[in-house]
């Protein structure tokens, strides 16, 4: 065997774990993404009083695929009474909610919340913003993105 078969035989020998582990790393994203879609938000109890602690349910119809880090965030609108006047709409934004959707937990997204005391309105306006990266493929071709859900429900007071 001359010198550049040896060389070429040794480099091809060290070359393949590289190789092998190249395979092994890289993850075949399989299918298309699916966003999730939510059906309705839900409360327990169903018609709070001031001062109550309220559970926030947000009810997926459509389960998603092929869907990695995801954001929660959730913001409740109203207004209460200072020094004997009732303020203008405030909104309290809660801290972000973040989980891995296909590998953590594609649960239903919950949220616990203290209605204030002091409530002026009638209602409350709660929000929930996801925000979703995307593994798979979406339907316009593209491998990798990010996609965006917003639902809301409306709180009435006994």
């Amino acid at each position: 065997m001359n010198r550049l078969h040896i060389s070429t035989f040794l480099f091809s020998l060290l070359s393949l774990p590289f190789v092998g582990f190249a395979l092994v790393s890289c993850d075949k994203v399989d299918g298309e993404s699916i966003v999730p879609h939510f059906d309705k938000i839900t409360c327990s109890p169903e018609r709070p009083h001031p001062g109550d602690s309220i559970t926030l349910t947000a009810h997926q119809d459509v389960k998603g695929k092929n869907v990695n880090a995801t954001t929660y965030n959730w913001s409740f609108t109203f207004s209460y009474f200072s020094d004997g006047q009732a303020t203008r709409d405030t909104v309290v934004t809660m801290p972000p909610v973040e989980t891995n959707y296909d590998g953590i937990s594609s649960a239903d997204p919950v949220i616990g919340f203290r209605l204030p005391t002091n409530i002026a309105s009638e209602s409350v306006t709660v929000s929930l913003h996801a925000n979703y990266n995307l593994s798979g493929q979406t339907a316009l071709g593209q491998i990798y993105g990010s996609a965006n859900r917003s639902s809301r429900i409306i709180i009435d007071y006994q």
